[in-house]
């Protein structure tokens, strides 16, 4: 399986490595969304703006369980959904789980892929090429010297 994100241009002009998400939300229905992959953190986290669209039951967090963005310890609530991707053969990947989700609408503007979702899959990140892949299954990597 092969799952191909994008490099892209932001608001502030930085370029970050971004792959296209749909969502489920409380009706069945896909919202779709752009997160940020982000390595260094331990859980995907969806935005605020991506939880209002969800419309889904929030539960709140474990007891004692802190999640903190750049700026702090922020508020959250926990969504049981699914995450879809679209592979490069047009099928679809799917992961369920139960997400975080920031509830502070200046916490973070964008929704990040954490670990928790990056672990199921072989990661390539390389700017000098342009490429994002997610790779499993029957789709390996090699290194070789050009």
């Amino acid at each position: 399986m092969r799952i191909t994100g994008k490099w892209r241009t932001c608001d502030d002009g930085t370029t970050r490595p971004i792959i296209e998400v749909r969502v489920a939300n409380s009706d069945g229905g896909l919202v779709k969304e752009l997160f940020l992959i982000d390595t260094g953190a331990d859980q995907t986290v969806l935005s605020p703006a991506l939880l209002a669209a969800l419309q889904v039951p929030r539960q709140p967090p474990p007891p004692g369980l802190i999640l903190q963005a750049a700026s702090g310890a922020t508020p959250y609530v926990i969504d049981s959904t699914v995450l879809e991707f679209t592979r490069d053969d047009g099928a679809t990947a799917r992961v369920r789980g139960d997400f975080a989700a920031f509830t502070d609408p200046a916490s973070i503007e964008q929704s990040l892929l954490g670990r928790d979702v990056l672990d199921h899959f072989d990661l390539i990140v390389s700017r000098p090429r342009n490429d994002i892949l997610l790779l499993s299954g029957n789709h390996r990597y090699a290194v070789a010297q050009a």
